[in-house]
């Protein structure tokens, strides 16, 4: 009796670790990986089946990369994530998950992002993977503590996703796409500073420090210099792309204006402090974002 409730026991507890483990890996956030098919639809060969096979490959490595990040980021940030109404609830700041678990399963997961990355067999996007890895970890052990560099660093994995999915089909990468990712991630990252210290008031400080010097005037200037530097980044790659005198670019830069004009209302509205949560729970943010990406794949097939 004592072994079968002891065999039960160890199945329970492999069971919620392997459930803590994966809600810690944050699948939500997975989203952001798709950024690396922005390339392959830029160039024209999102259709193509070499290229989305490559393509996929390398989503899911940044997906098993950012995800052993998230596993270190949350081990690290556990005491402050107490302190937050939402991020208390995360797998290891409940004490669900052990940060030695999760640090194991970070390093694991790193190291199975190489195994796609091999697949795609290419240097510049291992190259590429690999300073994405170190520059998310650097990031989670003192790179956030150092305002405006957190801001930076964070919009740069946003435009490491973009260059690998370049890198990821042996495609040339136009400067101003590269423009257009990173500032365009910039505003989300302004944006969901400044939702934090909206909603956590008194106590933003004690989970993120930098916010101590961030202040609403200071986060909303950020994200109107980034949003008026990705329109006119998208404008210029759409002429160099023979797709600025098109309806299609028009009707694109229409959507893309109500999407970030639509994203600024839901955070100054505190709707939320994440950006990923926010597309999930808005419609109409989703639907602007889904027409905005169709009207620029089928104008460049078109083009």
């Amino acid at each position: 009796m004592n072994i079968s409730l002891t065999s039960t026991t160890r199945v329970s507890t492999a069971r919620l670790t392997a459930a803590g483990v994966l809600a810690a890996m944050r699948p939500r956030q997975w989203l952001k990986n798709l950024l690396v098919f922005g390339a392959p639809a830029a160039a024209g060969m999102l259709f193509s089946a070499q290229a989305l096979a490559d393509a996929t490959l390398a989503f899911i490595a940044f997906t098993l990369a950012a995800s052993g990040t998230y596993l270190i980021n949350d081990t690290i940030d556990a005491p402050a994530d107490q302190l937050h109404p939402t991020k208390r609830h995360r797998p290891i700041a409940a004490g669900i998950l052990s940060g030695r678990v999760a640090v194991t399963g970070g390093v694991l997961l790193f190291a199975a992002s190489l195994l796609p990355t091999a697949m795609i067999g290419r240097e510049d996007f291992t190259g590429v993977l690999l300073v994405y890895i170190v520059m998310s970890v650097s990031y989670s052990l003192w790179l956030k503590q150092i305002a405006v560099v957190d801001l930076v660093v964070v919009a740069a994995g946003f435009g490491l996703r973009a260059v690998g999915g370049a890198f990821a089909i042996d495609v040339p990468l136009s400067q101003w796409f590269l423009i257009v990712s990173f500032f365009g991630a910039l505003f989300v990252v302004a944006g969901k500073r400044f939702g934090e210290g909206r909603s956590l008031g008194e106590d933003a400080v004690k989970h993120r420090p930098t916010l101590s010097e961030y202040a609403d005037s200071y986060t909303q200037h950020v994200m109107t210099l980034s949003s008026g530097i990705t329109l006119l980044s998208y404008g210029l790659w759409a002429h160099d792309h023979g797709f600025l005198a098109d309806s299609w670019f028009l009707a694109s830069l229409m959507f893309l204006v109500m999407t970030l004009l639509r994203f600024a209302l839901l955070v100054h509205a505190g709707k939320s402090d994440d950006p990923v949560e926010i597309v999930w729970r808005d419609r109409p943010l989703r639907v602007l974002t889904l027409v905005f990406l169709a009207l620029v794949v089928v104008g460049i097939e078109i083009a």
